[in-house]
C-alpha cells in the first residue's frame, strides 16, 4: 500500500510539472529565449506523447497490462494538451503585459493553476493506478525512472529524482 500512495505522490507530481510547465517560471523570471524556438502546442503535445509512447515500449507490457495502458495514455495526453495550450497561451499574452509586474496578479494566477494541477493529478492518478497495480516491481521502477527522464529531456521536471529515490527507500 505504500508503494502505491508513493507512486501516487510521483504521478501527482508528474502531472503537476506537466500542467505547469515553464509558465510560472517564464512569467516571474527574466530569461533570454532568443535563441530558443518555441514550439506550438501540437509540438509540444507531440514530443510528449513521444515520449509516452517510449515508456510503454520500454516496459514490455503483457497483454493484460496492455488493455490498462490505454486510460494512462489517454490522460497524459490529454493533461499534456491542457498544458501545451496553457503554455501557448502564456507565451502570447507575455509581449502584452507593459511595466511593472503586479505581484498580487501573479498570487492569484498561481493559485488558479495549482487548482487546474490538482484536478490534473488526480485523473492522472485514478487513470495510472490499474495499470500501475498490474506491473511488476521492475517495471513500476521503470515507469517511474522513463516519466522522470521524459520531463527531464523536456525541461520541465526537477527535484523528481529526490522523490523518485525516497520511492525506491520507503520514505
Amino acid at each position: 500500500m505504500r508503494k502505491v500512495l508513493s507512486f501516487a505522490k510521483v504521478i501527482c507530481f508528474v502531472t503537476a510539472v506537466l500542467i505547469a510547465g515553464v509558465a510560472l517560471t517564464g512569467s516571474v523570471v527574466a530569461r533570454d529565449r532568443s535563441d530558443r524556438v518555441e514550439l506550438t502546442a501540437n509540438q509540444i503535445v507531440a514530443e510528449l506523447d513521444a515520449g509516452i509512447a517510449g515508456i510503454k515500449a520500454d516496459l514490455r507490457l503483457a497483454p493484460e497490462q496492455e488493455e490498462k495502458w490505454s486510460g494512462f495514455e489517454s490522460a497524459a495526453h490529454d493533461i499534456s494538451k491542457k498544458r501545451a495550450d496553457r503554455q501557448v497561451a502564456g507565451r502570447a499574452e507575455r509581449p502584452d503585459q507593459k511595466g511593472s509586474v503586479d505581484f498580487i496578479e501573479q498570487m492569484r494566477q498561481a493559485a488558479v493553476s495549482m487548482s487546474e494541477r490538482s484536478v490534473a493529478e488526480k485523473q492522472l492518478a485514478d487513470a495510472a493506478q490499474p495499470l500501475y497495480a498490474s506491473l511488476d516491481d521492475q517495471q513500476k521502477r521503470r515507469f517511474a525512472d522513463e516519466l522522470i527522464q521524459l520531463n527531464r529531456d523536456l525541461g520541465i521536471a526537477e527535484g523528481w529524482g529526490r522523490i523518485h529515490q525516497r520511492q525506491e527507500t520507503g520514505g
